[in-house]
C-alpha cells in the first residue's frame, strides 16, 4: 500500500499503536517509493517523494536510496521543486560523500540565475555541504555575489564565504579585499555575516588578522551605532537593539585584539561603554556583559578593565537564573589563573554556591572553591569545604577528597594543623580517599612529626574509630596509628585538650554491648537512651565540625585491646582493615608487655580468629599466637618494636590538580600589559626601541591565545614554527562540556618536549631538526602518549615513529588500540604495540613508519581506544605538530 500524499503517510504513522506497526508502515511506504523512482520518471512524483522520504528520515530510518533522485530534483526548473531538492540535498548528503561532486553544475547554475530565491537556495545549500573541491569551483561564482545590490543575497553570500574559508583557508583574498564594505553595510544580517567571515579568516591567516586590526575602528563604530541608536522594532529583543549582533562584534573584537596591546587599547573605552549601558536585568543583557567580560579578559586590557569583567562575573553569581551562574563560574575558573586577587573578593559568593539546589552549579563552585586556595587562605576554605563534605553528592566525594589532600599537604603552614585535617577528611571521606594519600599522611606521621603529635594523633584516631569505623581509611590508618603508638595512647601528658576516660565511659571507653554494636553493625557510637526500645541500637552522631577541635581519647590497655578486637572480628569493614587490627593488636604484646593481663587479652583475641574462614586471617592469628607465646618472650619485643616510616614512591600531585580547567590551559601564564613588564635593554638602543622591541615580544606570547581558546570559539594566533594544529572551538560547548580545548585531540596544545642529546646527524649530513624529539599528542584519562620522530640514513623518505604510551594514572590500562592514517600523497605501516596492557607507572611502545616521498609536511589522523578503571574511551584526533625537518 501507498500513501499518495505526505499527509496521509502521517496520519498513518500517528495512528501506529506500537513500534513495530510503525516500522511496518514504513517499510511498505519505502518499498513503494523505491518503486516509483526505478517505473516513474515524473517530476511531480519525485517532488512528493522526496518529501515523504525527508520526512521519513526524521523519524530515525535509512533513506540513502533517495540521494541521487535529491539532485535529479534540484535540476528541475521550477522554485518548489528546487526548494524540497535542496533541503533533501542538505540534509540526506555531506562533504565527504563522492556523490556530492555531481551537484556542483546545478549550484553554478542556480547562482546565476535571475531568481533571487533560487540564488539564496543554491548559496544556502552551498553554505551547508560544500566541500573542498566545491568551494573551488563555486568560489568565484561567491565574490561576483557579494557586490549584488540586494542585501538578501549579500547576506547569503557571506555565509557561503564563511563555509569556503572555513574548508579552504588559501581562498581568503576575494573575501578580504571586500570585508570593510561587508562590515560597514547598513543591513544588520550582512553585518551578522560579514563578521563572521572576518572572524573565520582572523582565525586561519595572519594577513587577515593584520586586515582586521586595522578595521577596528571600523568595527567598534558599528558597536557604538548599536549602543547609541534607539531600539528599532525589526531588531529589538528585550529592549536592547540587536544583541545577537552586538554578541558577533564582541566575539570578533576579542579575535583580533588578542595579543595586541594597539587593538586593545582601541577596545577600552567601548567596552566600558557597554558594560555601563546594558541592562543587566533582562537575559539579553546578561549575554551581551557576559560576552564583554571574555572579552576584556582574553585581550591585554587595562587592569581597571579586568578587574571591572571580574566583578562584572561575581554580580552573575546573583542571578536567579542557574545557567547565568553555571558560565560565571566556569569563567571566573578559568580566569582565577591570571586575576586570582580579584576574584578573591567573590570568594563567599562562590562559597555559598556549594549548597546550590543545581548539581552543575556545585559542581563548578566546587572547582573554583579549590582553584581559590592558597597560603593565605587554605583554612577558611578547607573548613567550608569540609563543612560540604558530608552531604555532597556520592560522585563529588572522591575528587573532593583528593583534591583536600593536596590542598592540606600544599599550603598547610604547620604539621599540627595538615595532621588534624587530615584526619577529618579521613573521618568524613574514608570511603573515597586513595591509598597513595593514607600512605602519605602515615609516613608523614612516622617520619616527621614528633612525640607529642604521634600522641595526638593515636588519641584523636581512637577516639574517631569509637564513632564510626564505616570509613575504610580511616579504620586502617587510625588502626595503624592505635596499634603503632599504643604506648603514646595510655601515657598521661599536659595536653589540657585530653579529657582522661574511664573504662566504662561511652566517649572514651567501650565496654562488652558497645563491642557487639561495633562488630555487628560498624557504625558510630553514642550513648544508648535510657527507653529499652532504644538499647538495640546506637543512634548515629553528628557529623565532626571543621571548627571545632578534634575530640581525644586517653584510654586504658584493656579499652585499646577491645577496639582492635571488635574492628579485626567485625564484618563490615574489609579484609584488608581486618588484618591491619590483627597486626597492631600483635603489637600491643610489645607496646604493654609488662602487663601480663593485657599480654592474656591480647592472645585471647587472637584465638578467636585461628578458625576464620578467611586463609589470611587465620594465617595471621596462628602466626600471632605463636609469637605471644612463652618460648618466644625474648624475641617478640624485637619483632613488634616501633616500625620505621613505610617507604614508597611518592608521586607528587598534579600541576593543576586544584583547578581542573587549568590542567587544559598548560602554556598558560600571568597576563600582563606589556607596559607593565620589566624592559631588558640592548646595548645601542633607545628607551623607546626596547619598549617597542619588548612590545612586539609580548605580542607573541601564546598566553592571550590559550585563555581565548577556552573562552571563544577561535584558535590560538597563527603559530610559529614549530606548527601545532589548531582548530576552532566553540566558547559555550567548550565551557559547558568541560572536556577539552580543541575537537581534534583531547590534549591541550600538544608540546614538543625537546631531547638533552643533540640531534644525529641525518642522510644529508646535516642535523635534521625535530628528530629524536618527543612531541605529545594526547594527555587523558592518566594516558600520555608522545611521539618520537627519526630517520635511518639509507632510507631519506621513510619517517619512523616511536609512539610511547605512558600510563601516569591510578589505575590501569587495557585493551590498547591505536590506529593511525596519513594523506593519500604518504603510506603508513603499523608496527604492532609492545602490549595491550599498561600497569600504573609502566610505558607501551609501538612503531608507526611512514613512506613520505613527496617530502610534505607529516599530518596525522589518530583513532585511540582503551580501557580505563572498567570505562571505554574512545577518541579521534588529528596532529600536525612537528617541526619542517620532520618529513
Amino acid at each position: 500500500m501507498s500513501f499518495f500524499r505526505l499527509k496521509d503517510l502521517i496520519r498513518a504513522v500517528r495512528v501506529c499503536k506500537t513500534a513495530a506497526d510503525e516500522r511496518g508502515v514504513i517499510q511498505r511506504e519505502s518499498a513503494a517509493i523505491r518503486t516509483s523512482f526505478k517505473e516513474v520518471d515524473s517530476q511531480d512524483a519525485r517532488y512528493v517523494n522526496i518529501q515523504k522520504l525527508l520526512y521519513i528520515y526524521l523519524l530515525g530510518y535509512p533513506v540513502q536510496f533517495g540521494q541521487l533522485e535529491c539532485l535529479k530534483l534540484v535540476a528541475s526548473p521550477k522554485f518548489s521543486d528546487k526548494r524540497v531538492g535542496y533541503l533533501g540535498v542538505s540534509l540526506l548528503l555531506d562533504e565527504k560523500q563522492d556523490i556530492l561532486t555531481l551537484l556542483t553544475n546545478s549550484l553554478k547554475t542556480d547562482m546565476n540565475s535571475s531568481d533571487d530565491y533560487i540564488v539564496g537556495l543554491a548559496l544556502g545549500t552551498l553554505s551547508n555541504v560544500a566541500s573542498s573541491e566545491v568551494a573551488y569551483d563555486l568560489v568565484d561564482e561567491v565574490e561576483r555575489l557579494l557586490d549584488s545590490p540586494r542585501s538578501y543575497l549579500r547576506k547569503k553570500a557571506t555565509l557561503a564565504g564563511v563555509r569556503i574559508i572555513r574548508r579552504e583557508p588559501e581562498l581568503f583574498t576575494p573575501f578580504l579585499h571586500r570585508a570593510k564594505s561587508l562590515l560597514g553595510d547598513k543591513h544588520h544580517g550582512v553585518q551578522m555575516g560579514a563578521v563572521a567571515l572576518m572572524a573565520e579568516m582572523c582565525n586561519h591567516t595572519q594577513e587577515a588578522l593584520d586586515e582586521g586590526r586595522r578595521l577596528v575602528p571600523v568595527i567598534v563604530n558599528q558597536l557604538r551605532a548599536l549602543l547609541g541608536s534607539g531600539s528599532s522594532p525589526e531588531h529589538d529583543v528585550g529592549g536592547i537593539s540587536n544583541p545577537f549582533l552586538q554578541v558577533a562584534i564582541l566575539r570578533l573584537l576579542r579575535v583580533i585584539a588578542r595579543g595586541s596591546q594597539q587593538a586593545a587599547d582601541e577596545l577600552n573605552d567601548v567596552l566600558t561603554l557597554v558594560a555601563a549601558q546594558t541592562d543587566s536585568t533582562k537575559n539579553v543583557g546578561t549575554a551581551i556583559l557576559y560576552e564583554c567580560a571574555v572579552t576584556a579578559l582574553a585581550i591585554p586590557s587595562e587592569p581597571a578593565l579586568r578587574v571591572m569583567a571580574i566583578n562584572m562575573l561575581g554580580k552573575f553569581l546573583g542571578n536567579r537564573d542557574n545557567n547565568v551562574r553555571y558560565v560565571a563560574l566556569a569563567t571566573l575558573s578559568a580566569a582565577v589563573i591570571t586575576e586570582a586577587p580579584s576574584v578573591q573578593r567573590h570568594r563567599a559568593t562562590v562559597i555559598q554556591c556549594l549548597r546550590d539546589n543545581d548539581i552543575s552549579i556545585r559542581r563548578r563552585a566546587l572547582d573554583l572553591s579549590f582553584a581559590l586556595i592558597n597560603e593565605n587562605n587554605v583554612k577558611p576554605i578547607v573548613t567550608e569545604i569540609l563543612r560540604v563534605l558530608p552531604h555532597a553528592d556520592l560522585e563529588f566525594k572522591p575528587s573532593m577528597v583528593y583534591r583536600l589532600s593536596a590542598a592540606i599537604t600544599l599550603f598547610g603552614d604547620s604539621l599540627e594543623w595538615r595532621i588534624d585535617n587530615m584526619l577529618r577528611v579521613l573521618s568524613l571521606g574514608g570511603k573515597h580517599v586513595n591509598a597513595r594519600d593514607m600512605f602519605k599522611f602515615i609516613r608523614l606521621i612516622a617520619l616527621e612529626a614528633d612525640e607529642d603529635l604521634q600522641r595526638r594523633a593515636a588519641r584523636i584516631s581512637f577516639a574517631l574509630l569509637e564513632r564510626d569505623i564505616s570509613q575504610e581509611k580511616m579504620v586502617v590508618a587510625g588502626t595503624w596509628l592505635v596499634g603503632e603508638y599504643a604506648d603514646l595512647l595510655v601515657a598521661r601528658s599536659n595536653n589540657p585538650a585530653a579529657v582522661a576516660t574511664s573504662p566504662k565511659s561511652p566517649v572514651g571507653g567501650l565496654n562488652d554491648d558497645d563491642l557487639d554494636i561495633l562488630g555487628a553493625l560498624g557504625k558510630p557510637l553514642g550513648k544508648k537512651g535510657a527507653s529499652p526500645d532504644n538499647s538495640d541500637s546506637a543512634p548515629v552522631l553528628a557529623a565532626l565540625d571543621p571548627s571545632e577541635d578534634l575530640p581525644q581519647a586517653i584510654p586504658e590497655p584493656a579499652d585499646i585491646v577491645r577496639l582492635l578486637s571488635a574492628i579485626a572480628g567485625s564484618s563490615v569493614v574489609s579484609s584488608n582493615s581486618r588484618h591491619v587490627a590483627l597486626t597492631a593488636l600483635a603489637k600491643l604484646s610489645g607496646r604493654f608487655a609488662d602487663s601480663p593481663a593485657t599480654v592474656a587479652s591480647i592472645r585471647m583475641a587472637l584465638g578467636k580468629h585461628t578458625q576464620s574462614m578467611d586463609v589470611e586471617t587465620q594465617s595471621r592469628a596462628a602466626e600471632f599466637g605463636k609469637l605471644l607465646s612463652q618460648e618466644l618472650d625474648a624475641v617478640r619485643t624485637g619483632v613488634v618494636d616501633r616500625m620505621p616510616a613505610p617507604e614508597y614512591t611518592d608521586v607528587p600531585y598534579e600541576e593543576y590538580v586544584l583547578n581542573p580547567t587549568a590542567m587544559r590551559m598548560k602554556a598558560l601564564t600571568i597576563i600582563k600589559r606589556p607596559a607593565m613588564q620589566p624592559v631588558d635593554f640592548v646595548e645601542g638602543e633607545s628607551a623607546a626601541e626596547a619598549a617597542a622591541r619588548a612590545a612586539a615580544e609580548a605580542s607573541k606570547q601564546s598566553v592571550v591565545s590559550d585563555l581565548l581558546n577556552l573562552m571563544d570559539e577561535g584558535p590560538a594566533a597563527v603559530p610559529t614554527s614549530p606548527p601545532a594544529a589548531a582548530k576552532p572551538v566553540d566558547a559555550l560547548a567548550d565551557l559547558l562540556g568541560g572536556v577539552a580545548l580543541s575537537p581534534t585531540s583531547p590534549s591541550a596544545n600538544p608540546a614538543a618536549v625537546r631531547s638533552v642529546a643533540s640531534p644525529p646527524e641525518s642522510a644529508g649530513g646535516f642535523a635534521a631538526e625535530g628528530l629524536d624529539s618527543e612531541y605529545e599528542v594526547y594527555n587523558s584519562h592518566g594516558l600520555r602518549i608522545t611521539l618520537t620522530p627519526s630517520k635511518k640514513a639509507k632510507m631519506a623518505t621513510i619517517v619512523d615513529l616511536l609512539a610511547t604510551f605512558y600510563n601516569e594514572g591510578e589505575v590501569a590500562v587495557s585493551d590498547l588500540n591505536f590506529l593511525v592514517a596519513v594523506p593519500k600523497s604518504q603510506k603508513l605501516q603499523i608496527q604492532p604495540p609492545s602490549g595491550q596492557h599498561i600497569s600504573v607507572g609502566a610505558t607501551v611502545t609501538q612503531l608507526v613508519r611512514v613512506s613520505n616521498p613527496t617530502k610534505s609536511a607529516i599530518r596525522l589522523r589518530i583513532k585511540l581506544g582503551f580501557t580505563a578503571d572498567g570505562q571505554a574511551q574512545e577518541n579521534m584526533f588529528e596532529y600536525s605538530g612537528f617541526p619542517a625537518g620532520v618529513v
